[in-house]
């Protein structure tokens, strides 16, 4: 992973860096401690720091470690999203069940794509009191975001 938009985002601005590893570190402790508007939040500011395939790689990352109906649950929100025709997200993929499309690789593309055409779905996902939202997809997105801060930073400590 060449993470090179990660270096441009952090620079040299160790306020920025400080900030990312407490928050890597408050996930780590304890991911239920990371608010829905943060989650959302820094995945955003993350994600768009990196190419499709990095993100497609961290994402997958990130929905591994969700159990299988936590993994079912975010696929059916996006299914759901996909229904919606007020909605620009059209990600999921048509022909497949909510098991194919509850693999974390597929969900991994999924929340990609979603974060590039429907940047408000990813709030969605996590908002308390969405009829959308999720605790996996909360702790997904998180998860990726606390991993690339912690990939990124642990260097650089």
């Amino acid at each position: 992973m060449t993470m090179s938009g990660l270096s441009q985002f952090f620079g040299q601005d160790n306020t920025r860096q400080s900030d990312y590893q407490d928050f890597a570190q408050r996930y780590q402790d304890d991911p239920q401690s990371i608010s829905d508007a943060e989650a959302a939040r820094r995945y955003r500011e993350l994600a768009n720091q990196l190419d499709d395939d990095e993100l497609d790689e961290v994402n997958e990352q990130a929905f591994s470690q969700l159990t299988p109906q936590q993994r079912r649950q975010v696929a059916e929100q996006y299914r759901q999203a996909t229904q919606d025709p007020k909605r620009p997200y059209q990600g999921y993929p048509q022909d497949y069940g909510l098991e194919q499309a509850s693999q974390p690789r597929t969900l991994g593309r999924m929340t990609r794509r979603a974060s590039r055409e429907d940047p408000d779905l990813l709030e969605q996902l996590v908002g308390e009191g969405s009829p959308l939202a999720s605790t996996g997809g909360k702790l997904a997105l998180a998860g990726a975001a606390a991993f690339l801060a912690s990939r990124f930073l642990g260097g650089k400590r």
